[in-house]
């Protein structure tokens, strides 16, 4: 079973649309997926076409609960494969309501502890890198970075790397790999190309091949609470974001 985050501490790289989007496109390929959404915003739930301002129980509920079980929090969605466990603005309180807690920082790896029937473990993080994002980051292995081809988001991978480096010393979290970084809103600039060659410097070898242009019926189709393969499986959005989700799929699995 593979473990797949996908972390940006910047808001606007993609990362619900990608992580959302790769999941279903898994899940299309007869993959067994659980998409958990780690942000307060709940949009990789509304992106499916829940409705998850009052779902309940629901992650906040999962990691704060000690007798909420993954169980009662997973739930089907309208693509066959591929199950979700939703967020709403309740997860927002979760860093001071844990603050306290010892274990704080592993509350999901522990929920998640023995989990299995699944093929793919995909997580939509929060846009900070707060105690959210320590507990995904301990839940997973795999790290893909969407990064936003604007003339700061050198600056945002750099704190992602010192921070996936730190938590894996503090809690000896050695199988944790930033393994792909994936441009994004892609426009044919010659800012944006200096930014992707700077990508690939940085990046060796774990710069996708695959850059994200914008696309309105990607838009449309989350507008719609529907993946791109529901709502326009034959747009230039659905061809990106399947020529990435191959690249993930070929990526050597880490942590198995």
């Amino acid at each position: 079973m593979r473990r797949i985050a996908f972390v940006n501490e910047k808001g606007g790289s993609c990362k619900t649309t990608l992580s959302v989007n790769v999941a279903a496109w898994l899940a299309r390929r007869g993959k067994r997926v659980l998409l958990l959404d780690l942000d307060p915003q709940g949009q990789a739930g509304k992106s499916l076409g829940l409705y998850v301002r009052d779902l309940v129980p629901n992650v906040f509920h999962l990691m704060m609960d000690p007798a909420c079980t993954l169980e009662q929090v997973i739930r089907p969605t309208p693509v066959p494969n591929l199950s979700v466990v939703v967020s709403n603005k309740a997860l927002a309180d979760f860093p001071v309501e844990a603050a306290t807690h010892p274990d704080r920082e592993r509350k999901l790896q522990h929920k998640l502890a023995g989990l299995s029937g699944y093929d793919y473990v995909i997580f939509d993080s929060p846009p900070s890198l707060g105690l959210l994002t320590v507990n995904v980051m301990l839940s997973t292995t795999e790290i893909v970075v969407p990064v936003n081809l604007t003339y700061f988001a050198l600056d945002g991978c750099a704190e992602i790397v010192e921070t996936v480096e730190r938590v894996k010393e503090r809690f000896e979290k050695r199988d944790l790999e930033i393994v792909l970084v994936v441009p994004t809103l892609y426009r044919a600039t010659r800012l944006a190309d200096e930014i992707m060659e700077k990508l690939k410097a940085h990046f060796p070898g774990r710069t996708a091949r695959t850059a994200i242009g914008y696309n309105v019926k990607i838009d449309e189709a989350q507008s719609h609470g529907k993946t791109i393969w529901e709502y326009a499986g034959w747009s230039r959005g659905a061809q990106m974001i399947e020529a990435l989700a191959r690249e993930i799929e070929r990526l050597p699995a880490v942590g198995r």
